[in-house]
């Protein structure tokens, strides 16, 4: 069938449509051209006005270091104010260096003279001489009878020497004179060379294709281009003058052809380019109506349809098409209902009927298993049969680290490279998720010549090492056996899943077989039972060998192939005892347990993959909740109990057995934390303490009584006399027969 109302359609709006782009494109040019022009013409103003204010600073810089040395330089003051008949050669010279320094200084300075008045003396840089025989005599005497002390002069020649073979420098001048509030003494005369200027100004605007021109006050010319651009057509964008110099600025563009023809531009064209689209516009409705009327017709025959028909459809259609698009969208829905409850039913039936086959729940026969595989679009076909079972390592942290889209399609992924490595050979996978973090894989090996279970660990390990490369997270693999019976396909899941369960203790991102695990036997983790007990005694009362306890256990589970059970039933008896343990203990220290450390604890056995991330959560939950216990303890109890303490050594120190084990038999506290108690309450040793109580005791006893050492030894605590002796000496240092002699109370 021949397509004329295409071709009709196509060749009534394509000249519409050439014309219209092609007005607005040229349009377009000429506002940009404008555009451009404007933006010149700013950029212009921009580059003049920094050149001006360039030399202004550069010129303002010189005149202030004119003042600065007339105001600081003593050689300057003396040279101005010295008679006739008084020359100092050494002073000169100074001056003589000091006009070269300050030439040199800055690169626009041509030449700097001084110009005495009290003899008519005039110093350069080159030559003391009179003024009768300086070459810039007319001016520095027009500048020294006038009564202005500042002047910047316009361009002039200027030659020290009248030489024939030299030709004078064009320069302007900046003109001092001394003293700066009277100028009674002298002139000080800056020569500033136009040809630097103009090495200057042309440095800071290289372009071929701008330019600048500067002139002095009276129109002189400061700076122009080179004598091949004077020649050159140029347009003037912009112009500044300076307040400092009195100069003008003005800047502008070789060859404006450009700007002309952009400034041909004006509204004549805008008007033109409306009208253009307002022909275009009333040409489109005159062809659309044209090739509207076999629409025309077709809607005639829809209107006598839906006539007929109008209880199948809305009756509140607003036009033809919008009764047309009704229909079309009804049509679509149905059948995308039809579809979608096909689809859901099939994904339904399917995953129902592999967990069927994975759980063994019922018997499934050949005659079924090829009936539905057909049913499902899936070959039924196998010489062995096998799984593999991928589980997402750390799922805790994938699920946090990723949304909900990106989760799903990195399984996705996940499942489509499982399916993909095994296309290239004779074998037919069938994959599930059975898990949020485990999918399933069913291996049908059709060819012959592969030993089943070593090609699906070999698949597998494949499949791990691919996700280990490309993906952000890694997969462990649990593989099952195979074999050739259907009812073996149950079994072979199992031994996959089981191969999983030593995870925590294999480690991550691996391949396990079944064949290659040696349990522990019937006793498992049973054996750490026995040190859970004293670690948690430990941990209550607040000894610091508790956390290497905790290490302890965890070394030896290290040495124990534990299932993921095994671990959590350890861990859940260590997490009873400490409830057991922990039920005395104050209201404060209950409520942190309760609220934070157990849900923390019960947190860790849910999500942990390892047992080493077991060890971790529970040594940090347990290091700061003992931290937490301690610093409870230390703030409301210790002072009082302290105190005690300190009472009871103070009541008892003649009790020989009164040590730190007592003490600490007695108030219920670990020796060390003891100790560190009381030296934090009372700055003292508790021992020291105990020992000075002694021997204070035994001070007043030496010196109050003439009791023998023997009796004062067992009065103060001491059971022998020889150690009552050696602690004497060390607090005192000397012996209590010495100590005593005195006090003239020597046992008789």
């Amino acid at each position: 069938m021949k397509k004329k109302w295409f071709y009709r359609l196509l060749f009534s709006y394509f000249p519409i449509f050439f014309s219209l782009t092609s007005v607005l494109i040229l349009l377009t040019f000429l506002l940009i051209s404008d555009m451009s022009r404007r933006e010149t013409v700013t950029a212009n103003e921009r580059v003049v006005r920094h050149i001006m204010e360039q030399l202004d600073r550069s010129i303002r810089e010189i005149d202030g270091l004119l003042v600065y040395e007339i105001e600081t330089n003593a050689n300057l003051h003396t040279f101005f104010r010295e008679k006739g008949g008084e020359r100092d050669y050494f002073r000169d010279y100074g001056v003589s260096r000091k006009i070269n320094e300050l030439s040199r200084i800055n690169p626009l300075i041509d030449s700097i003279y001084l110009y005495r008045f009290s003899d008519g003396m005039v110093m350069s840089s080159n030559a003391f001489l009179p003024l009768d025989r300086f070459g810039d005599r007319a001016f520095v005497e027009s500048r020294a009878q006038s009564r202005s002390l500042y002047e910047l002069s316009g361009t002039r020649r200027y030659e020290e020497f009248p030489l024939p073979h030299r030709q004078p420098v064009s320069v302007f001048s900046i003109v001092r004179k001394f003293p700066l509030l009277d100028g009674t003494d002298g002139v000080i005369v800056a020569n500033i060379g136009l040809e630097e200027i103009g090495r200057t100004v042309a440095g800071m605007s290289s372009s071929g294709f701008s330019y600048v021109e500067i002139r002095d006050a009276a129109g002189n010319l400061v700076y122009a281009p080179s004598d091949t651009d004077a020649k050159r057509r140029k347009s003037a964008l912009s112009q500044a003058a300076s307040d400092v110099t009195g100069w003008t600025y003005v800047g502008g563009v070789y060859d404006d052809r450009a700007f002309r023809y952009a400034s041909v531009f004006s509204y004549v064209w805008v008007a033109g380019g409306l009208l253009v689209v307002v022909s275009g516009t009333v040409w489109i409705a005159y062809a659309t109506r044209r090739n509207y009327k076999p629409i025309e017709a077709v809607l005639a025959r829809i209107q006598l349809y839906s006539a007929q028909k109008s209880g199948l459809l809305s009756g509140q259609a607003q036009d033809e098409f919008h009764f047309i698009g009704q229909a079309i969208d009804d049509l679509i829905e149905r059948s995308n209902t039809y579809r979608k409850l096909h689809e859901e039913d099939a994904v339904y039936r399917r995953s129902h009927f592999f967990i069927e086959l994975l759980e063994g729940k019922r018997s499934i026969g050949p005659e079924e298993w090829h009936a539905e595989l057909k049913r499902l679009r899936i070959a039924s076909r196998f010489r062995e049969v096998g799984t593999a079972v991928y589980e997402i390592d750390r799922y805790a942290d994938f699920a946090d680290r990723y949304s909900h889209r990106d989760r799903y399609l990195l399984k996705f992924v996940l499942n489509g490279v499982i399916r993909e490595m095994a296309e290239p050979h004779p074998v037919t996978v069938w994959t599930e998720w059975t898990a949020e973090y485990r999918v399933t894989a069913l291996y049908q090996i059709v060819g012959d010549g592969i030993d089943g279970a070593e090609w699906i660990a070999a698949m597998a390990a494949s499949v791990k090492q691919w996700v280990e490369k490309n993906l952000d997270f890694t997969v462990t693999v649990g593989v099952g056996g195979c074999g050739g019976q259907l009812s073996g396909i149950s079994r072979s899941y199992s031994d996959a899943v089981r191969a999983l369960d030593y995870k925590p203790s294999l480690g991550l991102n691996r391949v396990i077989r079944p064949g290659c695990l040696q349990p522990n036997g019937p006793d498992g983790a049973y054996p750490q039972l026995q040190s859970i007990r004293p670690l948690v005694r430990a941990f209550r009362t607040g000894e610091e060998d508790w956390l290497p306890m905790l290490d302890r256990m965890f070394r030896e589970l290290e040495g124990r192939l534990l299932t993921r059970d095994e671990h959590v039933q350890l861990m859940n008896t260590f997490i009873h005892h400490l409830v057991q343990e922990l039920a005395e203990m104050p209201a404060d220290v209950r409520r942190e347990w309760n609220e934070r450390v157990l849900p923390g604890l019960h947190a860790a056995l849910e999500t942990f993959d390892l047992a080493a991330d077991l060890e971790i959560r529970f040594r940090d939950i347990l290091t700061s909740f003992g931290r937490s216990i301690r610093e409870w303890r230390e703030s409301r109890n210790h002072f009082a109990l302290i105190r005690d303490v300190r009472s009871y050594i103070e009541r008892e120190y003649a009790n020989p057995d009164l040590s730190l084990d007592h003490l600490c038999g007695l108030f219920g506290l670990n020796g060390k934390y003891l100790s560190r108690l009381f030296k934090e309450a009372f700055g003292e040793k508790l021992i020291d303490f105990v020992v000075g109580v002694r021997i204070g005791q035994s001070k007043r006893l030496l010196e109050e009584t003439s009791m023998p050492l023997q009796e004062v030894a067992r009065a103060v605590g001491y059971a022998h006399v020889i150690s009552f002796i050696r602690a004497f000496k060390k607090v005192t240092g000397t012996t209590p027969g010495e100590y005593r002699k005195p006090f003239g109370k020597s046992p008789s």
